[in-house]
C-alpha cells in the first residue's frame, strides 16, 4: 500500500527526496521552519502509524546513527575505486 505512487510504479528514495527538496525550495526565505514543520509532521506520522513507543525507539536509534557519525555536517570524502583489470 505504502509502496507505490498514484501511477503505480514503486516509490523510490529518490523520488520523496526529489518531492521534499521541492517543498524546501518554495520557501527559501523560511528554510529552518520549513525543516521544522516537515519533522514535525513526519514525527506525527510516525506516531499515527507505530504508536509512541515504536517512535521512541525509532527516534533512539536516530540519535545513535547520529553519534556513530552517519549523519555529519562535515564534508565526506569520496570513496576511492579502483579499476578492475578485465581477464
Amino acid at each position: 500500500m505504502y509502496n507505490t505512487c498514484m501511477n503505480n510504479r514503486r516509490i523510490s528514495k529518490k523520488d520523496i527526496e526529489n518531492d521534499l527538496i521541492q517543498i524546501f525550495e518554495k520557501y527559501p526565505k523560511s528554510l529552518e521552519k520549513a525543516i521544522s514543520i516537515s519533522f514535525n509532521l513526519i514525527l506525527d506520522c510516525f506516531v499515527a502509524m507505530f504508536g509512541e513507543k515504536k517512535t521512541i525507539k525509532v527516534l533512539e536509534e536516530a540519535i545513535k546513527s547520529i553519534r556513530n557519525g552517519k549523519h555529519t555536517q562535515k564534508q565526506r570524502q569520496t570513496r576511492k575505486t579502483t579499476k578492475r583489470s578485465q581477464k
